[in-house]
Protein backbone atom coordinates (compact mmCIF):
# COMPACT_ATOMS: atom_id res chain seq x y z
CA UNK A 1 0.00 0.00 0.00
CA UNK A 2 1.22 3.31 -1.00
CA UNK A 3 2.00 6.39 1.39
CA UNK A 4 0.24 9.27 1.75
CA UNK A 5 2.29 12.83 1.75
CA UNK A 6 1.38 15.95 3.74
CA UNK A 7 2.81 19.00 2.25
CA UNK A 8 2.13 22.19 3.71
CA UNK A 9 1.94 25.53 1.51
CA UNK A 10 5.35 26.51 3.18
CA UNK A 11 6.76 23.55 1.42
CA UNK A 12 5.63 24.01 -2.04
CA UNK A 13 7.07 27.35 -1.38
CA UNK A 14 10.45 26.38 -0.09
CA UNK A 15 10.28 23.65 -3.45
CA UNK A 16 9.07 26.67 -5.87
CA UNK A 17 11.83 28.52 -4.58
CA UNK A 18 14.66 26.08 -5.67
CA UNK A 19 16.77 26.50 -8.50
CA UNK A 20 15.52 24.90 -11.38
CA UNK A 21 17.11 22.15 -11.98
CA UNK A 22 17.04 21.13 -8.39
CA UNK A 23 12.73 22.00 -8.55
CA UNK A 24 12.72 18.97 -10.86
CA UNK A 25 14.88 16.52 -8.73
CA UNK A 26 13.06 17.44 -5.45
CA UNK A 27 9.93 17.06 -6.90
CA UNK A 28 10.77 13.34 -8.03
CA UNK A 29 12.55 12.79 -4.91
CA UNK A 30 9.37 13.53 -2.90
CA UNK A 31 7.20 11.47 -5.24
CA UNK A 32 9.42 8.34 -5.17
CA UNK A 33 9.11 8.87 -0.85
CA UNK A 34 5.09 7.33 -1.48
CA UNK A 35 6.61 3.96 -2.96
CA UNK A 36 9.90 3.97 -0.58
CA UNK A 37 9.62 6.31 2.41
CA UNK A 38 13.30 5.42 3.20
CA UNK A 39 15.34 5.06 0.45
CA UNK A 40 18.84 3.83 0.57
CA UNK A 41 20.84 6.53 0.24
CA UNK A 42 18.49 8.33 2.97
CA UNK A 43 20.06 9.13 6.68
CA UNK A 44 17.72 8.87 9.34
CA UNK A 45 18.50 12.02 12.21
CA UNK A 46 20.37 11.03 15.56
CA UNK A 47 17.90 10.69 17.96
CA UNK A 48 14.73 11.41 16.34
CA UNK A 49 13.17 8.04 15.13
CA UNK A 50 11.15 8.36 11.68
CA UNK A 51 12.59 11.67 10.61
CA UNK A 52 15.19 11.37 7.94
CA UNK A 53 17.19 13.21 5.37
CA UNK A 54 18.13 13.04 2.05
CA UNK A 55 20.65 15.66 0.17
CA UNK A 56 19.59 16.66 -2.89
CA UNK A 57 23.22 18.18 -4.14
CA UNK A 58 26.19 19.38 -1.85
CA UNK A 59 24.35 22.07 -0.23
CA UNK A 60 20.59 21.14 -0.33
CA UNK A 61 18.45 18.82 2.12
CA UNK A 62 14.94 17.04 2.13
CA UNK A 63 13.61 16.56 5.55
CA UNK A 64 10.61 14.39 6.36
CA UNK A 65 9.20 11.97 8.51
CA UNK A 66 7.51 9.20 8.53
CA UNK A 67 4.18 8.06 10.67
CA UNK A 68 4.18 4.37 10.01
CA UNK A 69 0.80 3.95 11.58
CA UNK A 70 -1.07 6.08 9.84
CA UNK A 71 1.17 5.29 6.20
CA UNK A 72 2.08 8.89 6.15
CA UNK A 73 5.22 10.78 4.62
CA UNK A 74 5.10 13.90 6.13
CA UNK A 75 7.82 16.76 4.52
CA UNK A 76 9.21 19.06 7.11
CA UNK A 77 12.07 20.75 4.42
CA UNK A 78 13.50 21.59 0.93
CA UNK A 79 16.26 24.22 1.10
CA UNK A 80 19.81 24.91 1.19
CA UNK A 81 21.31 23.04 4.38
CA UNK A 82 22.28 25.78 6.63
CA UNK A 83 24.73 25.75 9.51
CA UNK A 84 21.75 24.96 12.50
CA UNK A 85 18.88 23.79 10.21
CA UNK A 86 18.57 20.65 12.34
CA UNK A 87 18.59 22.64 15.46
CA UNK A 88 15.58 25.35 13.52
CA UNK A 89 13.35 22.15 13.26
CA UNK A 90 13.90 20.75 16.39
CA UNK A 91 15.62 17.98 15.72
CA UNK A 92 19.52 18.84 16.54
CA UNK A 93 21.16 16.13 18.28
CA UNK A 94 21.03 15.83 21.75
CA UNK A 95 24.06 16.81 23.90
CA UNK A 96 26.29 13.85 25.33
CA UNK A 97 26.50 14.50 28.85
Amino acid sequence: MPYRLLITRDIKKQIKDLPGNLRAVARQRIANLLTEPRPLDCKELDGHAGHFRLWLSATYRLVWQVIEEDKLVEIEYVGPKAPELYEKLGLGRSSAE
